[in-house]
């Protein structure tokens, strides 16, 4: 598993470090937690993970985000469903409009003469 050899003296840090840091405790509680569990979850990973923060003080914020997150995912799909209906009908209304505003362009151009400088030009 490793790709390089570590030595003892790396281990012993590496150890120091995680009991000085109370990692280890907190691993071996979690670990305890999932043993004591009567029916094991299905993603002990996940169980861990969820665990191990427990107490961390940002995961209520983290949960607050997470909601507001979902919320404006709802919101920007309402946004854009308004947005497509507004889109279909400008183009619906332009479409309308423009046989109008075509007819009233020859009307005013075979009055005077320009209607045949325009098609040229």
């Amino acid at each position: 598993m490793n790709s390089f050899p570590i030595s003892e003296q790396d281990k012993d840090e590496f150890l120091n470090y995680l009991d000085q840091n109370s990692i280890l405790d907190k691993l071996t509680d979690v670990l305890i937690m999932l043993y004591s569990e009567p029916e094991p979850p299905i993603d002990p990973i996940e169980y861990v993970r969820g665990h191990i923060y427990v107490d961390n003080p940002d995961m209520e914020e983290i949960v607050e985000l997470k909601t507001q997150i979902q919320n404006a995912a709802v919101d920007l799909a309402e946004l854009r469903k308004t947005r497509d209906e507004l889109r279909a009908q400008l183009q619906q209304y332009q479409h309308e409009s423009q046989p109008e505003e075509y007819e009233d362009e020859l009307a005013k151009g075979s009055d005077n003469g320009d209607y045949v400088d325009a098609i040229e030009n």
